[in-house]
């Protein structure tokens, strides 16, 4: 049985509230701060916007946002390495999650459709009872592939200022793609 202690001895627990009490740095009327989005506000919800080239931006002379955030606040040299290092797998996963950095969502789509090919025909090597060694230089090569493009991912992302790497052809239609969305 469990003694309680007097009423004027007991402890009052901390309250903590569910939302920190500082505001947030977005305005208060953009949706990520919890309004409805309206269309014609500003990419940045910082005044009005202004759209030149087909290109939407702030007429304070902002940009839509920091080329380095993420949208989990992830690092993004890490999360563009990572999306070779497991194929279309870590590729799917990165292109769900993560939908705001295009250089994260361009090495995600390229990194789907260059390795996925890759894979299939490893799958194929192996039910088809390719001679052994054709299989152990494929495997060797496919994965010094993917770690070459994950280093590069993530090497660029240090030291090149988010150069992107394009594969011909396939960087090409990753690039169109992050570009359409």
């Amino acid at each position: 049985m469990a003694l309680a202690p007097p009423k004027g001895k007991q402890k009052a627990k901390p309250q903590r509230p569910w939302f920190p009490t500082q505001g947030s740095s977005y305005n208060a009327s953009s949706y990520q701060s919890g309004a409805i989005p309206t269309f014609g506000a500003a990419v940045s919800g910082q005044g009005p916007s202004t759209q030149v080239n087909g290109a939407v931006g702030s007429s304070t002379g902002e940009g839509p946002g920091n080329q380095w955030e993420t949208r989990f606040a992830w690092r993004v040299d890490a999360i563009a390495a990572w999306t070779y290092l497991l194929g279309p797998i870590s590729a799917l996963v990165i292109l769900i999650l993560e939908t705001t950095n295009d250089y994260v969502r361009f090495h995600a789509y390229q990194s789907g459709l260059a390795i996925s090919p890759l894979f299939l025909i490893h799958i194929i090597l192996g039910l088809s009872r390719a001679p052994l060694w054709l299989r152990w230089i494929w495997f060797v090569g496919e994965y010094l592939f993917i770690f070459y493009m994950a280093w590069r991912a993530w090497h660029d992302a240090n030291v090149g200022g988010l150069a992107r790497y394009r594969l011909p052809w396939i960087g090409d239609l990753a690039d169109a793609w992050v570009g359409e969305e």
